[in-house]
């Protein structure tokens, strides 16, 4: 499994439900109110184009590995939890 960060702007504001649900399926976890965390056997490039569905043409979304070379502060509750139960593996 690799452990990605979801990032997106969603530009008139809409469809948030659609993806939220589809994140929250695939058990990612919200850090910061529009980046996730998920873990999964894909790609950087297939991430995004799964999640390409589910946003729409004018929409901005952006994944990338999450490596342990990481820090942060005042993320959601349940963050450390997560990153340490799915912990990057480099």
């Amino acid at each position: 499994m690799t452990t990605f960060v979801l990032t997106y702007d969603l530009i008139k504001n809409k469809d948030y439900p659609t993806l939220w649900d589809e994140l929250e399926k695939l058990g990612a976890h919200r850090a910061l109110d529009s980046f996730w965390l998920i873990s999964v056997k894909n790609s950087a490039k297939e991430v995004h184009a799964h999640f390409k569905n589910f946003i729409d043409k004018d929409d901005k979304v952006w994944v990338s590995e999450l490596t342990t070379n990481n820090w942060y502060t005042g993320a959601n509750a349940g963050t450390n939890a997560w990153i340490k139960a799915n912990a990057p593996a480099r």
